[in-house]
């Protein structure tokens, strides 16, 4: 009994610590795609160059965190001409450089993993369009192209805003900002629960000895690099298994990084929201299963890449912190504090942009 009490407090600390970033980042997200319209995106990422690469990646860090809608924007882009390159630049940038992401880990794991993230994002990106330019065989593109076009009417919901959004007044553009929130919180959010009960249980039930002896913390007989690899690539399998969406499974890295993974291993598992097994299902669902194996492949040799840079970066400059620290485990957070503040004002802030956004769905639905 004790233990689940435990449990049920946990799940209630990480709670309050995070509301206030997700609710914010999301509104803050929503209202910007309201005022952007996907045709203003995909006509400026047509071409491989540096410019609209670096577009690609500024569009996809003020657009959504969540996985699926990120899945599903970068296909609407590519529908609408924009370059596979540029797509999935967008697609990791989305997920990855949010700023309700950013909230949450300086939350939960501290300014270091910030600065972390912000880099990793960036290498990520860099390495996978790279590897997109390179190796993404011509013949694969060109069936995923007509897989898109064969079961374009059955795509998911484009969250990247309307087409003519320019021509709404402020007031309509706020509605669909209010519908963009709750879309994504209806998609979204049951992934976020899970990732804080699952991390809640596992920081509780599961001692610091196991995840020493997963993770190899205390190993002195193999050369350091075999190490912070086994941790990388520990982290990719952790997160393809855990069914967490990108925003939900920075709790999860806290329990690890808490546990005892490397500083690259949790960017490895943080990255990883993009080749988790239901969205795996989505890239086979859109682009068709050649595309799909493709892009695991060069999805995940870029995360392990990026991860490893990472780890040797920070500890050359002597910002990776100590291990173990910068999580919420064993510290009070029901306090009055800044947290406490903005949870005040947020709540009730999201519940009715939540409640504005599911009427004008209703009324999109008739």
């Amino acid at each position: 009994m004790k233990t689940v009490e435990n449990i049920l407090i946990e799940f209630g600390k990480m709670g309050w610590s995070i509301f206030w970033g997700l609710s914010f980042g999301f509104i803050l997200s929503a209202i910007i795609r309201a005022f952007i319209s996907t045709k203003t995106i995909s006509d400026k990422l047509g071409k491989n160059n540096p410019k609209s690469l670096g577009l690609a990646t500024f569009f996809g860090g003020i657009s959504s965190s969540c996985s699926y809608a990120a899945a599903s924007m970068s296909r609407t882009l590519i529908i609408k001409g924009a370059s596979w390159t540029n797509a999935i630049a967008f697609l990791i940038a989305s997920t990855n450089l949010v700023f309700e992401i950013f909230i949450v880990i300086f939350t939960l794991l501290g300014t270091a993993f910030v600065f972390g993230e912000i880099a990793g994002g960036i290498i990520f990106i860099l390495i996978a369009a790279l590897l997109i330019v390179t190796f993404f065989p011509k013949k694969i593109k060109e069936e995923a192209d007509k897989h898109i076009k064969e079961h374009k009417e059955t795509g998911g919901h484009n969250h990247g805003g309307g087409e003519d959004v320019s021509k709404s007044s402020l007031k309509e553009k706020l509605k669909m900002a209010s519908h963009h929130f709750y879309m994504d919180v209806k998609m979204v959010g049951k992934d976020i629960l899970i990732g804080v009960a699952i991390a809640a249980i596992l920081s509780v039930v599961v001692p610091k000895e196991f995840w020493t002896k997963v993770f190899l913390s205390d190993n002195q007989d193999l050369p350091k690099v075999v190490i912070l690899l086994w941790n990388s690539v520990l982290g990719i399998i952790v997160a393809i298994l855990s069914f967490v969406c990108s925003v939900g499974n920075i709790v999860l890295a806290a329990v690890l990084w808490h546990g005892g993974i490397s500083f690259g291993g949790v960017f490895a598992f943080i990255l990883s929201d993009l080749v988790t097994l239901p969205m795996l299902l989505v890239y086979r669902k859109y682009y068709g299963n050649k595309a799909m194996i493709t892009l695991f492949i060069i999805l995940s040799v870029s995360i392990l890449a990026t991860a490893l840079m990472i780890d040797f970066g920070f500890d050359i400059m002597g910002l990776i912190p100590q291990n173990g620290t910068g999580t919420i485990t064993d510290q009070t957070v029901f306090v009055w504090d800044y947290r406490t503040v903005l949870n005040i004002i947020l709540i009730p802030t999201s519940v009715v942009f939540f409640f504005m956004g599911k009427r004008e769905m209703k009324k999109m639905m008739k």
